[in-house]
C-alpha cells in the first residue's frame, strides 16, 4: 500500500495562501502611492509661496521662500533675497526653478541669478518619498522635513529643537 503525504499538500496550500495574502498587502501600497502622486501631478503646473512672503515674515528671514514639485519625485526650495523678492513676478520665479533644474543633475545646493534675476538667489533641489500619507525630504534641519498638501496650498513641517515649525505656503498656478 502507498503512502499518501498529507503534510506535503497542506504546506502547498498554505504556501499559496501566503503568497496571495503577501502580494495582496503588496499592492495596497502602491495603490495608495499612485493615488498622491496622481493627486501631487496636479499641482506641478506652478510652485508654491510662503504665507507671509513680502512681508514681516520675509524681512525677518531675508528672503522669500517658495517651493516647487518637479516630475520624477524631485522638489526645490528657492530663496530669494529680501526686499528684491518683492519685485520678482511669479512667471519668472517658475522660470528660475525650470533653469536650476536643468542644470542639476542630482540633489544640490546652488546659489545664482540663473540669468533671470537681478541678484543671486538660493535653490536647494532634492529627491522626496512618501511617509504616511506625507511627502518627505531633507531640508538641512535637525531630521527631514515634511509636506501635508492641502487643497491650494501646503504645509511644511520643519522639526525643531522643542517642538515643529508649521508654515504654510500657497498654492500658485502659473501657465
Amino acid at each position: 500500500m502507498q503512502k499518501t503525504s498529507y503534510c506535503n499538500a497542506r504546506t502547498g496550500r498554505v504556501k499559496a495562501t501566503l503568497l496571495g495574502i503577501l502580494l495582496v498587502f503588496a499592492g495596497v501600497p502602491a495603490v495608495a502611492l499612485g493615488a498622491e502622486q496622481a493627486s501631487l501631478n496636479e499641482e506641478l503646473s506652478g510652485h508654491y509661496s510662503r504665507d507671509g512672503n513680502n512681508g514681516s515674515p520675509a524681512e525677518t528671514a531675508g528672503n522669500n521662500i517658495y517651493i516647487k514639485f518637479f516630475a520624477d519625485r524631485w522638489v526645490g526650495m528657492l530663496f530669494i533675497p529680501y526686499p528684491y523678492a518683492s519685485g520678482v513676478d511669479a512667471p519668472v520665479v517658475t522660470q528660475v526653478f525650470e533653469a536650476a533644474r536643468k542644470q542639476a543633475s542630482s540633489a544640490a545646493l546652488m546659489k545664482g541669478k540663473f540669468d533671470l534675476l537681478s541678484e543671486a538667489a538660493t535653490i536647494q533641489i532634492e529627491r522626496y518619498g512618501y511617509l504616511e500619507g506625507r511627502i518627505v525630504f531633507e531640508c538641512g534641519s535637525l531630521a527631514p522635513c515634511t509636506i501635508r498638501l492641502g487643497e491650494g496650498f501646503l504645509e511644511l513641517i520643519k522639526p525643531g529643537v522643542i517642538n515643529e515649525h508649521i508654515v504654510r505656503y500657497d498654492h500658485v498656478a502659473t501657465p
